[in-house]
């Protein structure tokens, strides 16, 4: 069966429209409703772009040739290999255009990653890990609940996060200062002085592990791809077609774009932690092999947490679509139950690492959330954002896939009023919860403006709501993935190139 072509003229009209109006900023309450501060709008570009465009298509070129690839009879012959191979190829394709569309900036794609990393309005958690508090990684840890207040006024991102972001940097400059060599590589590939300048307090060695830092966090967002392959497969798709999913993931704007920003990176252990409790949870899951992936699932949860207060709500959002998805209606949840026991251990053994080095987590965490509401919640209007939110999800994800995504989300939704929770797939029911817990997200307030970065480890998720099979294990088609995914291409290049991101 292919593709309808209704379907796919939705997503090129559901292209075409906000396409138009990002080049032709028909209005600039696309980008947000006022700007910062105290509320949130993405600035325009002001000057031109460096007009190095080829690197950034052909990856994206290379992505779509893959999902054509799952289309040909090899493929069809050996499924999984392929697939595998695909999916690794996705991997650097997505890693390539992220970074492809970095160089459209006038300084380049390393220069980029070095600027914006030592920008302390962009990314502070590398400004507090040259400074004289975090030398010593002990005492920072021993100290950060009562260093917050005082990081508030210098250091606004890391005031409001656990200390595991200062500390991820802290430890690129410690590998960079044992490895000259290593220094030296990465500066003159950025073209970068491998000088020290004595009026500067950046080393040679923190200036490469800047943009090391950086150059990471594209890779992690683009290995999402496998995880969320392997959720796919867990909803139905067979393994082309879930491979096809992960190949769209690596074009999906939102996690494209915020280069050098932690939250792209996050969506690599929340959709871990999802597929991880997914399979533990399965039916046909040995008892110790449950055990085991119970235990990563938390371990994957306590990495996220231990880098962002706000992953706990994406945690509880997809744990509650993962248990929707797995659980058959006829069943228990002794299940669920036991492996929630013991994901919430393995996340525990995480979080009790700075513990033992002297760490207050539960003063950190609430001093932290305090400053967060002072100075990004309390100041903006709650009405307002309950709609502007929503639009810069969409936007960030990409227009044509949240229009299939809440399309199929509402499928489910009339399935499950006309014929009862007994006729919904695990699809079905993964979709529903999902689309439950993000509209009480949504609602809550909590999240006020930036939507489209700071949801990004929620993104695979809504990939898999628009693109997860039902009952037909070759969905998606290889024309509907090829279609979304030069869509959603097209979109993160017109972002780029209008938005100052």
């Amino acid at each position: 069966m292919r593709p309808r072509f209704g379907e796919i003229a939705l997503l090129a009209l559901a292209t075409a429209i906000p396409l138009g109006a990002i080049l032709g900023d028909w209005t600039p309450l696309l980008r947000g409703p006022a700007p910062y501060p105290p509320e949130w709008q993405w600035p325009l570009r002001a000057g031109p772009t460096s007009g190095h465009w080829l690197g950034a298509a052909a990856a994206a070129a290379g992505g779509l040739l893959l999902i054509a690839l799952t289309a040909t009879a090899t493929a069809r012959r050996h499924p999984r290999r392929i697939a595998r191979m695909a999916l690794a190829g996705a991997i650097l394709l997505g890693w390539g255009f992220g970074l492809g569309l970095l160089a459209l900036e006038p300084e380049g794609a390393l220069r980029s990653l070095l600027s914006r990393t030592l920008s302390r309005t962009i990314n502070s958690y590398y400004t507090v890990a040259v400074s004289p508090e975090a030398r010593d990684p002990r005492e920072f840890l021993a100290r950060h609940a009562e260093l917050l207040p005082v990081l508030r006024k210098t250091a606004k991102h890391a005031a409001t996060h656990p200390p595991a972001p200062v500390l991820y940097y802290r430890g690129l400059i410690g590998l960079c200062e044992a490895s000259p060599r290593l220094t030296e590589v990465v500066l003159r590939a950025a073209s970068v002085e491998t000088v020290e300048r004595p009026d500067s307090r950046h080393t040679p060695a923190s200036r490469a592990a800047a943009i090391l830092g950086g150059l990471w966090f594209g890779l992690l967002a683009a290995a999402t791809a496998w995880p969320i392959a392997a959720l796919a497969r867990r909803l139905g798709c067979g393994d082309l077609a879930a491979a096809r999913v992960g190949l769209v993931w690596v074009l999906v704007p939102g996690p494209l774009l915020f280069t050098p920003q932690f939250d792209q990176a996050l969506a690599l252990p929340v959709a871990l932690a999802t597929a991880a409790a997914m399979a533990a949870m399965a039916k046909e899951t040995p008892a110790r092999p449950s055990i085991v992936l119970s235990l990563l699932a938390g371990a994957a949860a306590g990495v996220a947490f231990s880098f962002s207060y706000g992953a706990a709500a994406f945690l509880a959002l997809a744990g509650a679509a993962a248990l929707a998805a797995s659980r058959e209606p006829s069943r228990g949840a002794s299940r669920g139950l036991r492996v929630t026991a013991l994901a919430a251990l393995g996340a525990l053994l995480v979080l009790a690492v700075p513990v033992a080095f002297g760490h207050q987590p539960v003063q950190a965490a609430r001093t932290a959330l305090a400053i967060h509401r002072e100075v990004y919640t309390a100041p903006r209007s709650y009405s307002l954002w309950l709609a502007f939110n929503p639009a810069d999800l969409a936007v960030f994800l990409g227009v044509p896939l949240a229009i299939l995504a809440a399309a199929r989300t509402s499928a489910s939704l009339e399935v499950a009023m006309r014929r009862g929770l007994a006729a919904l797939s695990s699809a079905d029911r993964f979709r529903l919860a999902l689309g439950a817990g993000l509209l009480l997200l949504l609602v809550s307030g909590t999240v006020r403006g930036e939507t489209g970065r700071l949801l990004i480890p929620l993104m695979p998720l809504c990939l898999l709501a628009g693109l997860a099979a039902g009952g037909d294990r070759d969905q998606p088609r290889p024309a509907l993935a090829a279609t979304l995914g030069l869509c959603l291409a097209v979109l993160a290049f017109a972002l780029r190139v209008r938005w100052e991101l």
